[in-house]
This record gives structure tokens, C-alpha cells and sequence, in this order.
């Protein structure tokens, strides 16, 4: 038995029961379709067709977004920092189930 050294409760302590396993070969060794290829130290965000369809006839207000994008760039857009410490409060809740 170990002791929790912030709480000093007494609480089993079990190993980890996961099994490793050995990697099945490199990256490098993968085989990958000829339109995406990788290379070393690149990311790539592909879409697929009916995203880019999606996206394509999306409707949205352009003038509001540039006055937002502006008000974020200048410092000016207002942050109400009680509905972000609420939201983070609901996203824990969801995550851990409390």
C-alpha cells in the first residue's frame, strides 16, 4: 500500500495492465495511396468531396465574421470571463461524468 502524498490517504496502487506492443514497422514503411504521400515533418488537412461540397454553398455572414476577426485583432472583443469558467465547467462535467 502506498500513501497519496497530497491527500495522505492510503489507496492500492496496481501496475498498469496494458501490454505493449512492438511497433509493426516504420512510418516510412507504410503504404499510402498515391494521391496523399507523407513527408517527414509536415502536416496536411484533406477534405473530403462532399465537405468541400458543404462548404462550398455554406451560408454565412461575411461582414460579421470580418468584425469579429477585426474586434479579436485590435483587443476589443468582449470575453464575459463567468460564461467561459462556466462553459470549462460544463466540458469537465461532460468528460469526467460529475
Amino acid at each position: 500500500m502506498m500513501s497519496d502524498s497530497i491527500s495522505k490517504l492510503t489507496n492500492p496502487v496496481s501496475p498498469a495492465t496494458i501490454p505493449a506492443e512492438a511497433p509493426k514497422g516504420r512510418v516510412e514503411d507504410a503504404q499510402v495511396s498515391d494521391n496523399l504521400k507523407l513527408e517527414a515533418g509536415t502536416d496536411k488537412f484533406v477534405l473530403s468531396p462532399q465537405a468541400e461540397k458543404e462548404l462550398s454553398s455554406a451560408e454565412f455572414d461575411q461582414a460579421l465574421v470580418d468584425r469579429v476577426k477585426a474586434a479579436i485583432a485590435d483587443g476589443s472583443y468582449p470575453v464575459d470571463a463567468r460564461k467561459v469558467a462556466e462553459k470549462f465547467v460544463a466540458l469537465e462535467s461532460m468528460i469526467y461524468g460529475k
